[in-house]
């Protein structure tokens, strides 16, 4: 996990709100990690699914040209055969009923990219990149590299395998907003995160 964190500190920063978990009032069987910034929900003899903020805010710079919200999901297969895993299927929507389908790949690569090239080039948050490239500013195929390990991609889910990353979509409008977050065929009720913290 710390070199997942590492990773993420030298990705160029997006624009990411922190969004905080809202439990529900109807009666879904999910928990609240320790530290309430997750999701955590078990589908008997099917699978364990973690969704939630990415923890370290600190990675992401609100002034970037690449308005988007970011979650980290984890999915533990513990059933005896393998899940599929479409990530073209997350959809977000908005408390104005606005959806919004899940960024692919290509997309986000491209938006980051073109934040990357553009004023922000020397922020400092690309000057102060790890995995090995410190003080150095990586190459555009570095980078593409780095965002296509660290996102959560479609594909199958061994039996007894995990498998984790960032899946992202558009940013709602305003400062404040709230989303519910629908995971296909993993989890037929949206989890709704909010930009205010719950109590």
């Amino acid at each position: 996990m710390i070199l997942w964190w590492l990773v993420v500190a030298s990705l160029p920063a997006v624009a990411q709100d922190r969004l905080y978990p809202v439990k529900g009032a109807r009666d879904i069987p999910v928990v609240l990690t320790a530290d309430r910034s997750a999701f955590v929900i078990e589908k008997s003899f099917q699978h364990k699914l973690t969704l939630g903020y990415p923890a370290d805010d600190k990675v992401f710079d609100t002034d970037s040209r690449t308005p988007v919200v970011m979650f980290w999901l984890r999915i533990q297969n513990v059933s005896h055969e393998p899940i599929a895993l479409n990530i073209a299927k997350f959809t977000s929507t908005d408390d104005q009923g606005r959806v919004y389908p899940g960024l692919p790949l290509e997309d986000i690569t491209n938006r980051i990219i073109a934040a990357a090239s553009g004023p922000n080039l020397g922020t400092k948050t690309l000057r102060n990149l790890s995995l090995g490239r410190v003080g150095n500013k990586p190459t555009e195929d570095q980078l593409k590299d780095d965002i296509a390990r660290y996102s959560l991609q479609s594909g199958q889910v061994s039996p007894g395998a995990a498998k984790e990353g960032l899946i992202y979509f558009d940013k709602p409008p305003g400062k404040n907003f709230t989303v519910g977050i629908a995971l296909g065929d993993l989890w037929s009720q949206p989890l709704v995160f909010s930009t205010s913290k719950q109590k």
